[in-house]
């Protein structure tokens, strides 16, 4: 399993390559709402570690969010770089899914093959219909549970 943060590189590696179009902060995280729903739909396990929380705007990954927010509604242009190491020293890195992994990578092209195409408001459009994950509760920041997100019907 991944970090949120690689497979949000993924994503925005697709826009920077230009087959991705308009992947802003929203747009971004509504792909990543719809992978991880995929993965747990078809495998039964999470595609990556991280708690989806109810925004207005739809499904949230808090910690992508404070990665992107300075974006606004502009195109994410940089991938996501995160501080590691040790006491004595320390080292910014960019998490990536490993080139060898041909079925995260071909879940990630699915994604954009099915979903790149709409914009952040069609896709936030979509996880607030009936039947979805986020709709189930209030739009408080409350945690959306994995059960809930493999068992929703709009994906």
């Amino acid at each position: 399993m991944y970090s949120a943060y690689a497979i949000a590189n993924e994503f925005i590696r697709r826009a920077q390559a230009g087959r991705l179009p308009g992947l802003n902060s929203m747009k971004l995280q509504k792909l990543m709402y719809f992978a991880q729903a995929w993965h747990l739909q078809e495998t039964g396990t999470p595609f990556f570690e991280d708690t989806f929380t109810r925004g207005k705007n739809g499904p949230v990954l808090n910690s992508i969010h404070h990665q992107v927010k300075c974006y606004c509604e502009r195109p994410i242009t940089q991938t996501i770089r995160i501080l590691s190491g040790g006491d004595d020293r320390e080292v910014w890195r960019v998490p990536e899914v490993q080139r060898y992994d041909a079925t995260s990578l071909a879940l990630v092209d699915a994604i954009c093959e099915q979903f790149g195409h709409l914009s952040a408001q069609a896709l936030s459009d979509l996880t607030h219909r009936p039947g979805s994950a986020w709709s189930q509760a209030e739009a408080d920041g409350s945690p959306i549970s994995e059960a809930a997100i493999r068992d929703d019907v709009t994906v």
